[in-house]
């Protein structure tokens, strides 16, 4: 497979929540500069540009973040595809489909979410050729990552008999898809070494993807092929309002993947995480001897097991431990560690107050 007929299809929506006060509705998470010098929307585009340069990079974005796309990234002329609204991976995948359908309709797509993290480029890259060799038999490819712990925030993917192997790099058929487990399936999960964590990453032709939301979402794949005949003219954004109005708000995951047969997943050798809260931080940043993780500047006294984060100013705590503290901007979250499953339920009933929402 060259080069030129391999597109890196980047996911730049969500809201981040899980980061806030950090991540805001007008700066999400996947434009922040959380783990590293780099926002992780730019880490993405770093990681993926020798398989896929410039024009080679299409970007799908809610339409209220073009500005950030396009000041962090600057993607190539037409290679921002803009939403009308958010509507999950499968409306903003489809999108992507419909308009390389046009432009080159036998490439394949790497699909990336802008918000993960990324360890061993070099690993990654040869994981993406491995699996753009196996999207050209018409399989739907997904990536799936070893546990590394029984997480329960995570989905995951029952790999059955491998059916192709590459200097260490193994794909396999999938059996089947599970939504994010109790603390005990998790357990089982990772001691029978038959389940990987779901990536959320993709490897796909095309047409092949395009088949699979005629079979499995027809009524959106009516909208696309409606869609697609007005690209280029005077009629497109009114025809993409159209069938974003009509279109589920559906993960691929649901819509797709968990309905194919043509699946197959491989098995993942780069470190990678999606980074679903701020305990994330801790995973990727060292602790102190008594395990708390600081960024920023903080003075800590009789403190265990809490991380802090303070983008100004100084954090200072004494006699407290398994605490959260974040400090940016005009606002200061504290939470116990074992409380951050709340945090979207928080922002939630603060969106209901006016006086809180424009913390948001």
């Amino acid at each position: 497979m060259t080069k030129t007929k391999t597109y890196a299809v980047v996911l730049c929506g969500g809201k981040g929540e899980r980061f806030w006060p950090v991540s805001r509705r007008s700066n999400p998470k996947q434009f922040t500069t959380l783990f590293g010098r780099l926002s992780l929307l730019q880490a993405t585009v770093e990681r993926v540009k020798p398989l896929c340069p410039g024009p080679k990079q299409l970007f799908v974005a809610p339409a209220e973040f073009e500005a950030l796309v396009r000041r962090q990234v600057k993607p190539a002329k037409g290679c921002l595809l803009l939403e009308p609204e958010g509507r999950n991976t499968a409306p903003a995948i489809g999108l992507a489909a419909a308009w390389l359908s046009t432009r080159a309709p036998g490439a394949t797509m790497v699909v990336l979410p802008a918000d993960h993290l990324v360890e061993n480029r070099k690993e990654f890259l040869a994981t993406v050729e491995f699996a753009t060799e196996l999207a050209q038999e018409h399989l739907l490819v997904t990536f799936g990552i070893p546990p590394t712990r029984p997480d329960t925030g995570y989905g995951y993917v029952h790999a059955g008999p491998r059916i192709r192997s590459r200097a260490g790099r193994t794909a396999h058929n999938v059996l089947g898809f599970r939504e994010k487990p109790d603390a005990h399936t998790a357990r089982n999960y990772v001691e029978s070494g038959d389940f990987l964590w779901n990536s959320g990453v993709f490897v796909w032709r095309v047409d092949a993807i395009m088949d699979a939301f005629r079979r499995y979402m027809p009524d959106f794949a009516s909208g696309l092929a409606v869609f697609t005949k007005t690209i280029g003219t005077r009629k497109e954004k009114a025809a993409l309002a159209r069938v974003y109005r009509e279109a589920p708000s559906i993960s691929i995951d649901y819509a797709v993947m968990e309905k194919a047969e043509n699946i197959a997943v491989v098995r993942a050798g780069f470190d990678w995480d999606d980074l679903g809260s701020w305990l994330a931080l801790s995973r990727h940043k060292k602790s102190d001897n008594k395990g708390n993780v600081v960024q920023g500047s903080a003075s800590l006294h009789h403190t265990d097991n809490c991380l802090v984060s303070s983008d100004s100013g100084l954090v200072a705590t004494l006699g407290v431990r398994d605490l959260v503290i974040v400090r940016s901007g005009d606002a200061v979250f504290v939470a116990h560690r074992d409380e951050l499953d709340r945090l979207k339920p928080m922002l939630k009933e603060m969106a209901g107050r006016k006086s809180e929402r424009n913390f948001l």
